[in-house]
């Protein structure tokens, strides 16, 4: 059934992947038993929903061979365990503030074999903050140096999947991408109003839009919005932040998927 969906998607897995997909299904469905980590509880929906919409990126989208991947708010791993699974040759660190999903992610690392996963227990502003040097975060906030799979000045790639809308997740990812760095945003049908939103946003953090890819997922609406930063972060982001606040016309967080 893995193979049966990822082949659907034009997604090829060996004998090795698929192994390793069934038993970080299996992991997932037993561990959601004991505490949520997601709202999809059967298997078919986990391999669809999870991992082939995780995975289906690698499309529209060129990883080069030794890239460093942040996956903001990675809640069970997602996309980053999948894409881990699916890249060898990429490296991944996941970064999300609940100590129980890092500790899910960490288990599910050592089960599946993967080298090529790193996790940090933090909340993704404060993470943001420090990358660019605000002084006034305390000194135990994880640095990107302190990542050992990072290249020196900052991630090639940041990843986030059902987090927040687009305008806030660009304040995240701007200052822990290097110059020329991509952020992927993986988006549903509200991407175009979303979108719409970040005009203030790309300006004051030095990004633009390099593509807005549609595709469909078992009949529903999928987006991956791709964001380049071209001028370097402004160091003080909490003016930046609160800039950002005052033009805002909707304060919500959206979840188009279920996580």
């Amino acid at each position: 059934m893995v193979t049966y969906y990822f082949e659907k998607y034009g997604l090829a897995l060996g004998k090795e992947k698929e192994s390793k997909f069934n038993l970080f299904a299996d992991y997932l469905l037993s561990e959601n038993l004991k505490y949520n980590l997601t709202a999809v509880r059967d298997f078919d929906g986990v391999i669809v929903r999870h991992f082939v919409d995780s995975a289906v990126i690698l499309n529209y989208v060129d990883f080069p061979a030794g890239a460093c991947i942040l996956d903001i708010g990675s809640g069970a791993g997602f996309p980053a365990v999948p894409l881990a699974i699916m890249r060898e040759d990429l490296n991944f660190t996941c970064l999300d503030s609940s100590a129980k999903k890092i500790n899910f992610i960490k288990n599910a690392v050592s089960l599946l074999g993967l080298n090529n996963l790193d996790y940090i227990c933090g909340r993704a502003e404060d993470f943001s903050r420090r990358a660019v040097g605000d002084t006034h975060l305390a000194p135990s906030v994880p640095t990107i140096t302190s990542v050992n799979t990072l290249k020196e000045g900052g991630f090639d790639f940041a990843v986030s999947r059902a987090v927040s809308r687009l305008n806030i997740l660009c304040e995240l990812a701007a200052p822990v991408l290097k110059l020329g760095g991509i952020f992927c945003a993986y988006k549903s049908k509200a991407a175009d109003a979303e979108l719409r939103e970040c005009g203030l946003a790309f300006k004051l953090l030095g990004l633009e839009l390099v593509n807005n890819i549609k595709l469909e997922l078992e009949g529903e609406e999928r987006a991956f919005i791709l964001v380049k930063k071209v001028r370097e972060t402004p160091g003080n982001t909490r003016v930046i932040s609160r800039r950002l606040v005052r033009a805002r016309c909707d304060f919500s967080t959206a979840f188009y998927y279920s996580s």
